[in-house]
């Protein structure tokens, strides 16, 4: 029985975003579900199937993500950025990872615009971690370097990553007390500690154009910060600190 599929994006009123990544999906399959989550902004009209789920509502990016899921009934669910670039073909390699039950997490591996790799599958963010990334000169480097294998890290980045709904429900989806960051690292290391694995798949021609302005801003440096501290205190985090994995590849 071929695995269903449903791809979620949400738009902010990016149709100049929006419409690159629609025409990159045509040929992906399954059900599209886009929220426009600005009241009065239509975005980008789909030429292929789409359910469009208009909501004004100001929410994070767990939340929208969350509402979008509670709408669909696909196996695995695409979470997807609008400013990504997608060759569709990259769904049938990434779904047939699902033929394992013992997979809940996929993502492939992800460049950025400028040709480098993306870092998209990471180490957990300890406060010793950051630390030193922030204070040692030159430390800060990909976890996961050698983008040409497959590996099982600790987490993958939302802005490209597939999960089972069954495992996505039992975990009840992303903790929508993250706005912003972070929601991606906690999904996935509760998914490890409930018996999930998380996968990454070798680059597979997916690009996230990333606007970096928005790292900038002061509203995102707060709810970055506001994140990690959610995560640091949270029992999944916990958790990790007393029983931290081992031989995870």
């Amino acid at each position: 029985m071929a695995t269903s599929l449903d791809i979620q994006i949400v738009s902010h009123g990016t149709p100049e975003l929006v419409r690159p990544l629609l025409a990159d999906l045509q040929g992906a399959g399954g059900q599209l579900h886009i929220l426009e989550n600005l009241a009065h902004s239509p975005d980008a009209r789909a030429d292929r199937p789409s359910l469009r789920h208009a909501d004004g509502a100001p929410r994070g990016f767990a939340a929208n993500h969350n509402l979008l899921a509670a709408r669909g009934d696909a196996d695995v669910i695409a979470i997807l950025n609008p400013d990504l670039r997608i060759d569709a073909a990259v769904f049938a390699r990434l779904l047939a990872a699902f033929d394992d039950p013992a997979i809940g997490i996929v993502a492939p591996r992800v460049y950025g615009a400028d040709g480098q790799l993306a870092d998209n599958a990471r180490r957990v963010l300890t406060p010793r971690r950051l630390l030193r990334d922030r204070l040692v000169p030159g430390r800060r480097r990909s976890d996961y370097p050698d983008a040409g294998v497959a590996c099982e890290p600790d987490w993958v980045a939302g802005m490209c990553l597939l999960v089972r709904r069954r495992a996505f429900e039992a975990l009840g989806g992303f903790d929508a007390g993250y706005r912003m960051y972070c929601e991606d690292m906690d999904l996935c290391v509760r998914a490890w500690q409930a018996g999930w694995t998380v996968r990454c798949l070798p680059a597979l021609g997916v690009v996230h154009d990333a606007r970096r302005a928005s790292l900038r801003d002061p509203r995102h440096f707060a709810w970055h910060l506001a994140s990690l501290l959610r995560f640091w205190r949270s029992p999944a985090y916990r958790r990790f600190v007393a029983s931290p994995p081992a031989g995870r590849s």
